[in-house]
């Protein structure tokens, strides 16, 4: 920030209220979180504890997230079709929402019940201790829904039989030991109970899709910290605070997951019934509805700013409005605790608006919101441009208080440092939402503040079925793109773009498209899929499906695209891993290819197809079974490449070589940087903190481990094409979508001190080194996407 602010001279809070307390508050809020914690000497995990935490990273699935968050987005925009066409439009209560969808699941709820107890029987007719896992396997893909279900409905389903599965060959395996409840009261009573879940798990989709999932949902950290202490909660860090809050869809499963570890592990019959009785209770009080009460309270702001007549001050104004943002930030909450600077925050950003609100200024600024592109949306009256002006002051105090509520705490607490650094968020939140309305000799000093002026266009918040749910930028450029030219940038789950176009939408290596770039930016509340449903002014947008059409807008994809870097938001790596939930503020871009539209797998229904998955790499540490797994997904059009090349007698080591930059790349998102493609079963391993375990560690261990498993995928890969080339046709040849080449490394060299050293056993990691050779390598090649 410059030595002076164009916007206001800014001296110091003026005013001070007596006896309010300016330092950091204590919060005990709950948080999913778990670090790496050597043991004292002499402590030891018992054989409960440690079978708990393996449990669960097993019931663990990624897949299951994606079936979950779909539900969610789909649930929202049935709410909101109801809301507009049903109510019209009408403010719609939490109550009557919870009753219209839980209709919506009934079918669903009545079908997975089903399924468990088709199962239950099953199951209580067979020898427990004469079952083996494939039988179990078996038995329960045989169990199909009894009617024709939505295609995310029927993915749900899936993903519970999948759960089933582990859960029964986990009940029969504790039964043979005869140690827990399944062994005294049978099978059937344990299986039959996980009925009780289903409803539970649905109840939370639900309440993230309103949008007031409970707060204190992370079940997961209380529970262990009393039944695996070593699994325990660390105290809530700024960082965490920001990252972890926000992973909804994660924390369903898990709550799930934890449920059935409980029922199948409890020690008797009474632990049992105990245990049931404490998830049906569903003691979790809901979140208040803050993304509505945003909503509200915008529209309240808005209004206000519309009736201020000349020389009004909209201080009062903003001070009610502030309040009603931090809540729905997630990040607000050390922020809301200070209500003194909240106070002086309101007070400050109430002067600094004054220049752009009165019958004064409403109309210059209305007019240059045109001028900028704000015409594209109809702004057809004196009413819609006065609107529009009103709404983009109020993104503008939005986004400062965003930014100010990701301050750190010395800055909170420091009068004249909030003050300067509050008016520098502010500028830069003004120059993102607000046109050009400062001087040439301002912007020539400042030209930090002119980000609108530069690409002649800002961001606004399009009213979408009654709510404003994203931000889009009134400029859509036009680009000319190839694979080649966007390799080296990234999009979710560490997919190059390059692959993306090539295996996505079909453009070839050595081709050149038109496209054209849509960007948009997230507010408080806002997920992809909502983006991708509600812009139906972009040509293949408007469908839940489309939220794998967009991608993180981050300061290297700006500048290959755009050739402005400064229109990009960097975020946290392990953000990036998957879209299931953003940040406000953060940036995203949509790929127009005239004439193309994504590729689609093949479907055994009609009208039930999906877009084809790209190439990836999952590693899978399993420490209880020894041995590692290197799932590599091979999309469509990699899978058939190779195909080709064995039919046609290629020298296998050239095929295999052309595998390997897959392979060294899905590693390596697997085990550096934010471990975004590792899994790991472990019994001090709390389920989706498998980053933190292995940053944990000195960094040479998994360089190490990385090397390691380089040369054992690609020799087995290159061995296994050479001896069984007819194994990868057949698995190409089936019509579905790619194929899956498993890598089992049994007994791993050093994998026994890697356990130890997870496990915080005081192990010298300096001298454990995967020099030697594996007991054994396997490949198994599998049609479409498997698990490992």
């Amino acid at each position: 920030m410059g030595s002076q602010s164009p916007f206001i001279d800014v001296r110091s809070f003026e005013v001070h209220e007596a006896g309010e307390d300016a330092r950091p508050h204590a919060h005990a809020h709950p948080t999913f979180l778990s670090v790496y914690e050597p043991i004292a000497d002499g402590e030891a995990h018992s054989p409960e504890e440690e079978d708990l935490a393996v449990f669960l990273n097993e019931l663990y699935d990624d897949e299951f997230d994606d079936v979950l968050y779909q539900l969610a987005a789909e649930s929202t925009s049935l709410l909101d079709a109801y809301v507009a066409h049903e109510v019209g439009g009408e403010p719609f209560d939490d109550v009557a929402a919870e009753r219209f969808l839980n209709e919506h699941f009934a079918p669903l709820a009545a079908e997975s019940r089903s399924l468990i107890e088709r199962v239950e029987l099953e199951l209580n007719q067979r020898n427990v201790h004469a079952l083996t896992d494939q039988e179990i396997d078996e038995l329960i893909d045989r169990q199909l829904p009894s009617t024709s279900l939505s295609p995310t409905f029927d993915e749900f389903l899936k993903g519970v039989r999948k759960k089933l599965k582990r859960a029964a060959k986990k009940a029969v395996s504790v039964a043979k030991k005869g140690a827990v409840a399944v062994a005294t009261g049978g099978l059937s009573l344990a299986l039959g109970k996980l009925k009780g879940l289903v409803k539970p798990l649905l109840k939370r989709v639900i309440q993230t899709a309103i949008g007031r999932l409970p707060a204190d949902l992370q079940p997961i950290a209380r529970t262990l910290a009393a039944k695996a202490p070593f699994l325990r909660e660390a105290s809530v860090d700024l960082e965490h605070e920001h990252h972890g809050a926000a992973c909804e869809i994660a924390s369903v499963q898990h709550e799930f997951d934890l449920g059935m570890a409980r029922l199948l592990l409890a020690p008797s019959e009474v632990a049992l019934q105990h245990e049931l009785a404490l998830l049906e209770t569903d003691h979790h009080d809901a979140a208040p509805p803050a993304q509505a009460d945003l909503h509200r309270a915008r529209e309240r702001f808005v209004a206000g700013l519309r009736e201020l007549e000349e020389g009004d001050d909209p201080s009062p104004l903003v001070e009610e409005f502030v309040p009603a943002i931090l809540p729905a930030l997630k990040i607000g909450i050390r922020l809301a605790g200070r209500k003194r600077v909240v106070h002086h925050l309101a007070k400050l950003l109430g002067r600094l608006i004054q220049r752009f609100v009165g019958p004064k200024h409403t109309p210059a600024l209305s007019r240059a919101l045109v001028d900028v592109g704000l015409r594209a949306i109809q702004l057809e009256t004196d009413a819609d441009r006065g609107s529009a002006a009103a709404d983009a002051v109020a993104a503008t105090i939005e986004d400062s208080v965003r930014r100010v509520a990701d301050l750190p705490d010395h800055v909170l607490d420091d009068a004249e440092l909030f003050e300067g650094m509050a008016l520098e968020a502010f500028e830069h939140s003004a120059s993102n939402n607000l046109p050009p309305m400062l001087t040439e000799a301002t912007y020539l000093q400042r030209p930090d503040l002119s980000e609108a002026r530069q690409i002649g266009a800002t961001w606004a918040r399009l009213p979408r079925l009654g709510r404003k749910r994203f931000k889009k930028l009134t400029r859509k450029f036009r680009t000319r793109l190839s694979p080649h030219k966007l390799a080296d940038v990234q999009t979710f789950g560490d997919v190059p773009m390059e692959e993306f176009l090539e295996e996505e939408l079909g453009v070839t290596i050595g081709e050149e498209v038109d496209a054209v770039v849509h960007l948009y930016e997230a507010i408080a509340g806002t997920s992809l899929a909502d983006i991708a449903r509600l812009d139906d002014d972009a040509p293949g947008l408007g469908t839940v499906a489309a939220v794998e059409q967009l991608h993180p807008l981050t300061r290297e994809a700006a500048a290959v695209l755009l050739g402005e870097p400064r229109l990009g938001r960097d975020v946290d790596p392990a953000r990036l891993a998957d879209a299931h939930t953003v940040l406000p503020g953060q940036r995203f871009y949509y790929l127009e290819v005239p004439g193309r539209r994504p590729l689609q797998a093949p479907s055994d229904t009609p009208g039930r197809g999906r877009t084809r998955r790209p190439t990836q790499t999952t590693v899978v540490l399993d420490f209880p079974a020894n041995e590692i797994r290197v799932r590599l997904f091979l999309s469509e059009v990699r899978a058939q490449s190779v195909a080709v090349g064995l039919r046609q007698r290629a020298h296998v080591g050239v095929i295999t070589t052309s595998l390997r930059r897959y392979v060294e790349r899905g590693l390596r998102a697997s085990l550096s940087g934010a471990f975004t493609r590792l899994r790991i079963v472990h019994g001090s391993v709390t389920p989706g903190r498998w980053a933190s375990a292995m940053k944990g560690l000195p960094s040479v261990v998994p360089d190490l481990l990385r090397t390691r498993l380089q040369e054992w995928v690609l020799s087995s890969l290159a061995k296994h094409l050479q001896k069984s080339p007819e194994a990868f046709v057949a698995a190409a040849d089936e019509a579905v979508d790619g194929v899956t080449a498993v890598v089992t490394i049994s007994a791993p060299p050093a994998f026994a001190q890697l356990r130890q050293a997870l496990k915080g056993g005081g192990v010298s990691l300096a001298g454990m080194n995967p020099s030697g050779q594996p007991g054994s390598v396997k490949v198994v090649i599998r049609p479409g996407f498997a698990d490992g």
